[in-house]
């Protein structure tokens, strides 16, 4: 029995270190924890609960039923019982994804984690909350890794996920799969069982079901050097953002509703990564995010500093322009 409660502790004060280590709640923050019901959630609801009060933090839930599963009414009254007995404020959404996703063009995957962020975000403003809880695990974080590396990813995509991306934070990113299972048997939580997490449908399911088993006959240490290896990785990759976010605060000569203007001389002479790096950071900050945004794309913008040629423009769509206004100023609207 020392044992288990051993396991149990031991879950929590990981939770509880990488909540203190990354900053993911401060005294008197809100935290809206995204709940399914499944094992990772409820790890994560209950660990967060048992050390919401020493860290001087609060919780609600949100949870989402999709209209896939006959099962999810089930889901939802197990969340929201757990939710009742610890007096802990739930909110609730009900949609229909399958039918939804086909008017909006989308698979059922991408429109269902679509509209779980987008009520997450809701609740969150509802609630004047901080941050929102997801329950990604390490075994999460290698899949993700390996997905990035099938889709050709760049270094960025080979570090996986971060403990916090913006409003979202991830105190479980360290913590292994099986150990999770453990904790939901040892407390007798009893979680629900999503049984299409165990279809080969989505290629992240292919890659979880598949992939890791066989890469894990070849070497058991497997998850562990991945992981290690997402670790130096992001160590690399964190010196040259902070290189190149140095040079993008030297860049900008204006920024305003007209656009971005910004002197491209102080970074033509740096090495393709880094021109890379800088010219995406610049798009980003007008049109806020990369979507669509390829590597052909920026090659192509390169091109045009590169010839610096007054007038010359490059347009994406109705995406945005840049153009060149004089000899090595450009700006982007």
């Amino acid at each position: 029995m020392k044992l288990k409660k051993n396991m149990v502790d031991d879950i929590i004060n990981i939770v509880k270190n990488n909540i203190i280590e990354n900053s993911l709640a401060k005294k008197g923050d809100k935290v809206v924890v995204a709940v399914s019901g499944g094992p990772d959630s409820m790890c994560l609801l209950d660990s967060l609960y048992k050390i919401k009060d020493e860290l001087s933090f609060s919780i609600v839930v949100a949870h989402v039923n999709h209209g896939i599963r006959k099962e999810s009414d089930d889901e939802k009254k197990y969340v929201e019982d757990f939710c009742k007995k610890r007096d802990i404020s739930f909110h609730y959404l009900k949609v229909n994804v399958p039918e939804l996703s086909k008017k909006e063009k989308m698979s059922e995957e991408t429109y269902g984690r679509k509209v779980r962020y987008e009520f997450f975000e809701t609740v969150r403003k509802e609630e004047n909350a901080d941050s929102i809880a997801v329950a990604h695990n390490l075994n999460d974080n290698v899949e993700t890794v390996l997905l990035n590396l099938i889709r050709g990813s760049g270094l960025k995509g080979l570090t996986g996920m971060d403990f916090r991306y913006n409003n979202i934070i991830r105190p479980l990113l360290t913590i292994e799969k099986k150990d999770i299972l453990m904790y939901n048997d040892i407390l007798e939580l009893n979680p629900c069982i999503d049984k299409t997490n165990e279809e080969e449908i989505y290629l992240r399911n292919k890659v979880r079901l598949k992939l890791i088993p066989y890469l894990q006959e070849l070497n058991p240490n497997f998850i562990t050097n991945i992981n290690r290896m997402r670790n130096i990785l992001k160590q690399d990759n964190d010196f040259i953002e902070e290189y190149v976010d140095n040079i993008f605060n030297k860049i900008i000569i204006k920024d305003d509703d007209n656009g971005i203007i910004f002197n491209f001389s102080n970074f033509m002479g740096e090495h393709d990564s880094i021109k890379s790096r800088v010219i995406r950071k610049v798009v980003e900050k007008k049109i806020s995010n990369l979507d669509g945004i390829e590597n052909i794309h920026i090659m192509d913008i390169i091109k045009l500093l590169d010839n610096n040629i007054k007038g010359k423009k490059y347009i994406i769509g109705n995406k945005f322009t840049i153009e060149v206004l004089k000899k090595n100023i450009a700006v982007i609207y």
